[in-house]
């Protein structure tokens, strides 16, 4: 019985990361932020990488050089007062499987530094709302769906609260999407 529960674990584990466990780059002056974030080193669940014109590979291993993960820097935008930043970063795998990671920085001091992160199995899409409000909607899994196609869609409404200097989950709302 354990078996059969191991990879729906995985599985889970895999699609629903807590937050802040990947990290992007440190110490990059704000001035000129996106063009150092496309050379930068990020730290993600699939391997750290160092982008070079914002891409890179994550390979298999020294026997087969292929990449296992291709990396892209898709997303690079100011957001509320535009002392803040969107970061995008996107890991394909050579088979199935496709993850954005989002990245929240600040600039403090002129320094960018990393107030938030968290991963998307399949991706997630990102809008601006009023003030310094982000919706960041991606899939949400029942027990019973592939691995492939969410059944439902996973909305969390995020805000910048400058008194803690932090990215505040302010609620979440699962859903299922009205198909067309």
């Amino acid at each position: 019985m354990m078996l059969t529960l191991l990879p729906l674990v995985a599985f889970a584990q895999e699609s629903r990361e807590p937050p802040n466990t990947e990290t992007g780059p440190r110490g990059l002056a704000c001035k000129g932020a996106a063009a150092a974030l496309g050379r930068g080193t990020f730290a993600l669940a699939v391997g750290q990488v160092t982008l070079r014109d914002g891409k890179a590979c994550v390979t298999t291993g020294l026997e087969h050089p292929r990449c296992s993960f291709d990396v892209a820097l898709t997303r690079v935008e100011p957001w509320g007062d535009g002392s803040r930043l969107i970061v995008v970063v996107n890991a394909s795998h050579a088979g199935p499987g496709a993850w954005d990671s989002v990245f929240l920085y600040a600039c403090r001091k002129g320094v960018l530094e990393q107030s938030h992160s968290r991963r998307y199995l399949y991706g997630a899409r990102i809008s601006k709302g009023a003030k310094s409000e982000l919706v960041i909607t991606s899939g949400e899994w029942r027990k019973d769906d592939p691995a492939c196609c969410a059944s439902r869609e996973r909305r969390e409404y995020f805000d910048w609260n400058d008194a803690t200097g932090k990215v505040v989950l302010k609620r979440t709302e699962i859903r299922t999407p009205v198909k067309r």
